[in-house]
């Protein structure tokens, strides 16, 4: 199958699964206060009000967590765009591939923040790409529809979003412009 059909076609699917989403389950996830919104006056009141306790003593405050010193910071761009990576059926060995395949492409789209969409539990890898993982498992009896449910709220939360299968990744002559990347 050609590149620009495969990408088409995974495209099509996200969309016909985002079409199925529940909307019970997207109210009940979907954000808080985006940009430009602004909490109603209960919620501003009793921060306040919290503030103030905590200035005067009468109520402890959060401790924030330790910030680990391991950990390392991928140079991103403040207003990145998600880029979907859909990487489901294939085994963990070829997904490593595929990653590197995408580090090396994700050289040539700035401005570009990878979201990796996959069933597979391969953790320690996904942190040193600095990627935003998205871990739908396969689950058995009688949970297996908690995969298909994840899968169309993840196509609906990535709906505005390029998607590119995982078989991008693993080829090495992939130019940027047959990503068909401009539309977004």
């Amino acid at each position: 199958m050609a590149l620009g059909d495969e990408i088409e076609s995974l495209r099509q699917h996200l969309g016909h699964l985002a079409g199925q989403r529940e909307r019970r389950l997207a109210r009940r996830y979907a954000l808080r206060f985006g940009p430009g919104e602004r909490p109603g006056f209960y919620r501003r009141f009793r921060r306040a009000l919290g503030d103030i306790l905590r200035r005067l003593g009468l109520r402890h405050g959060h401790s924030p967590e330790p910030w680990m010193p391991g950990l390392q910071h991928v140079v991103r761009e403040e207003e990145g765009r998600a880029l979907v990576i859909w990487a489901f059926n294939v085994d963990r060995n070829t997904l490593r591939n595929a990653c590197r395949g995408f580090e090396l492409l994700q050289a040539d789209l700035p401005g570009w923040a990878m979201v990796l969409v996959t069933d597979i539990a391969d953790f320690a890898f996904y942190s040193r790409l600095g990627w935003l993982v998205e871990y739908v498992p396969a689950l058995l009896e009688p949970a297996e529809d908690y995969a298909i449910r994840k899968k169309r709220y993840l196509a609906w939360r990535y709906r505005d979003a390029p998607a590119l299968p995982v078989s991008v990744g693993l080829r090495r002559d992939v130019n940027v412009q047959e990503l068909k990347l401009d539309g977004f």
